[in-house]
């Protein structure tokens, strides 16, 4: 049987691009191939012409997408080596320059941001209300002694700080020598109108006729369950220059001040070894991270009480008697502790006013 069409009803086989059609010839139920006829130079031409195109298409797409990249690579080389050769020339001096101006600036900043922070802690965070500034001495020195709670920053100064200036009189917190050593805090703080505590640095702060805010109880920062309940008063520096100089004292006692950082537990240890008197255990440090630093919004009350005037009751030359010094400073002490019960009773609440 000879049939030039494949079984099935297809059409002729084809082979390669252009190849004439393979005959099957099938006599007696085999398969015999018959070889294709010799390309014609025609079509050898076509052929060619076809693969010739395709490489000029292939040579030209890889080459313009290897010069892009080349000249990509060669501009950032360029460029670094341009940026390296500009950070070369520059010089001792030119470096001492431009760490001086990054310096003055975050200082600017610093020194502008302060105050901010601690009227919008003041009217927002805190909604601090004050009675009793008036009994402040408009002029002259003064020792107003101020309970103290919990956070080691002692906020409860810096708020004191806001309230008086809001009454045109000026006030400095005095910090202890730990608190000012801290890196950023410090310098902050005294940034803020803070002073390094001393005798020396309050006898001539006390000369130039300063308001002082002192927090004069000793140890460390309190448990949340002795809140409010003032610690000794150590030795009573704060007594003994105030007869000394003839300074009046102030008590003003802080409520609200003692639960925005509740201290479980003390670390003195590892508080040691951060430079810190301990480091204290709260609800929401170290667990939070830095979240945990951000204090409570409670509502605080400030109470000023009555001044003692000391130059009345007391001579300079008493402040070398260590026993009329412990009197003083106890009952200050009596007076503040007083004021903070009162204080305790007038609040609503912790979070409210």
């Amino acid at each position: 049987m000879s049939e030039v069409d494949r079984p099935g009803g297809e059409g002729p086989e084809r082979h390669g691009d252009g190849e004439s059609p393979r005959l099957h010839v099938y006599r007696g139920g085999r398969t015999r191939a018959t070889r294709a006829r010799p390309a014609t130079p025609r079509d050898v031409a076509r052929r060619l012409s076809a693969l010739e195109r395709r490489v000029e298409r292939a040579l030209g797409g890889a080459g313009g997408g290897r010069d892009v990249g080349s000249d990509r690579l060669r501009q950032t080389t360029d460029q670094a080596l341009a940026a390296l050769a500009n950070v070369r020339r520059l010089t001792l001096h030119d470096l001492r320059s431009l760490a001086e101006g990054c310096a003055a600036l975050l200082e600017g900043l610093e020194h502008d941001l302060i105050p901010v922070v601690l009227d919008v802690l003041y009217r927002y965070w805190w909604r601090v209300d004050a009675f009793g500034l008036e009994r402040v001495p408009g002029r002259g020195p003064v020792l107003l002694v101020v309970n103290r709670g919990g956070a080691l920053v002692p906020y409860e100064t810096l708020m004191m700080r806001i309230a008086l200036a809001r009454e045109h009189r000026q006030a400095r917190p005095l910090l202890d020598d730990w608190l000012v050593r801290l890196p950023l805090v410090g310098p902050a703080l005294l940034r803020a109108g803070a002073e390094r505590g001393g005798t020396a640095t309050m006898r001539r702060l006390l000369a130039h006729g300063d308001a002082l805010i002192v927090c004069p109880e000793s140890g460390q920062p309190k448990i949340f369950r002795q809140r409010y309940r003032l610690a000794s008063f150590g030795r009573g520096v704060f007594a003994r220059l105030a007869i000394e100089t003839g300074t009046p004292i102030v008590p003003v006692a802080v409520i609200g001040a003692e639960e925005i950082h509740p201290v479980l537990a003390r670390l003195d240890l590892a508080g040691r070894l951060l430079g810190l008197p301990t480091l204290p255990i709260t609800p929401t440090f170290p667990w939070l991270g830095l979240g945990g630093l951000l204090p409570l919004p409670t509502k605080w009350l400030v109470m000023v009480g009555e001044p003692l005037d000391v130059a009345q009751r007391h001579p300079p030359a008493a402040a070398a008697d260590p026993a009329v010094v412990a009197r003083l400073r106890d009952q200050v002490r009596e007076r503040l502790q007083a004021l903070v019960l009162e204080g305790l009773r007038r609040r609503r609440s912790v979070f409210r006013g």
